[in-house]
């Protein structure tokens, strides 16, 4: 990086840590994209990548008051940073992994990556189905009109108008309707 950069990227900073939103801004700019290309070499993963650096950016703004001595490099700052919390998330995910991995026997482990099919989101996809499955259970212990009309709502898509009229209800019994179950749906989840 050319001498005069280094310059304005330290005022830049200098302004940022004034609470400068628009040299924040330029700063993001400057650093964002080859951040984010360099997380997705350590992760492989864009999405991810992109929300690490956005995450980054943001602890950053957070913390402008507290961060450099004179003569760091801004840069060399920034991908260190990007750097270890790369590491942190690869760790966090193999260790989960490997939590996960020991609760089956292997032919179980085998069955399951076939069914879900293996990459780093089968724990999510698992964890999500079985949120579904519960759901599923809640809805199914919801008093008979509570249930048609969570259903019809949810399932088919219709509009309170459109269930009240089906029901022969007005839509004010069918939004407590719903009400109720959203918030019996919540309890059980949230106690579970």
């Amino acid at each position: 990086m050319s001498d005069s950069k280094n310059m304005n990227l330290k005022v830049l900073w200098e302004k940022v840590q004034q609470g400068d939103l628009s040299s924040f801004e330029a700063l993001y700019g400057e650093f964002f994209p080859g951040l984010c290309q360099y997380a997705f070499q350590l992760l492989n993963d864009r999405f991810l990548a992109e929300e690490t650096i956005q995450d980054i950016f943001l602890q950053l703004w957070k913390t402008r008051y507290q961060i450099f001595s004179q003569g760091y490099s801004l840069k060399r700052y920034l991908y260190r940073i990007t750097h270890n919390q790369c590491m942190d998330i690869l760790k966090k995910s193999r260790t989960q992994k490997s939590r996960f991995i020991h609760l089956f026997p292997s032919d179980a482990w085998t069955y399951i990556s076939e069914r879900y099919g293996f990459d780093e989101y089968l724990i999510e996809k698992i964890e999500t189905n079985e949120t579904v499955t519960l759901i599923e259970q809640i809805v199914e212990q919801l008093p008979a009109r509570c249930r048609e009309i969570f259903r019809l709502s949810r399932d088919e898509e219709k509009t309170n108008a459109e269930i009240a009229q089906q029901l022969d209800l007005s839509e004010s019994t069918v939004r407590v309707q719903l009400y109720r179950a959203i918030q019996k749906i919540q309890k059980e989840l949230l106690s579970g």
